[in-house]
């Protein structure tokens, strides 16, 4: 009876759940190239040489919609105004170092229009144990896009323990 009521149960959550889920803000890959305009630059986080949470948020300036990191406001700043340019030179500055391979960039969408770029370090595999370490989901409310950031537990773990990435409990 038990077992008949749980599978009853799952059967019904996945049955509703996509009818919860709203894919309102996507992320697909793109090239530098394909970044065109003016950019309020979001550098989030960049305390220190090869900070894995650093990535960066190109938000355009001429739609009506804000793009904010959910932190506190000590772990990032805004540069306003900069066209493709000088935001991408920017960019490469903090971005770029011997540990990254490259720079992956994602359009982020919004009811089908680009609303702005994400720009994120791909590290070698040995510097982290995974080439992209911070983690970010984006959801919409209202005019804003609000970014949810998470740092890879591997990762996390490898900070707090003084670079080892296994650690005995």
């Amino acid at each position: 009876m038990f077992v008949r009521l749980i599978k009853l149960l799952m059967i019904l959550v996945l049955i509703t759940l996509p009818l919860n889920l709203k894919a309102e803000v996507l992320v697909k890959q793109c090239s530098d190239s394909d970044i065109k305009g003016k950019f309020n630059l979001i550098i989030y986080s960049n305390s220190f040489i090869n900070d894995p949470e650093t990535f960066i948020i190109l938000d355009r300036v001429d739609d009506n919609i804000k793009i904010a990191p959910y932190a506190p406001d000590f772990k990032y700043r805004a540069i306003e105004n900069l066209d493709e340019k000088e935001a991408l030179k920017i960019a490469n500055e903090i971005l770029k170092s011997s540990s990254v391979s490259t720079i992956k960039c994602s359009a982020i969408y919004d009811n089908g229009n680009i609303i702005g770029y994400e720009l994120k370090p791909i590290y070698f595999l040995w510097i982290f144990g995974v080439l992209e370490p911070v983690e970010t989901v984006y959801k919409k409310e209202g005019n804003s896009i609000l970014i949810f950031i998470r740092l890879n537990p591997r990762v996390e773990r490898q900070l707090n323990s003084g670079g080892d990435s296994v650690r005995d409990n």
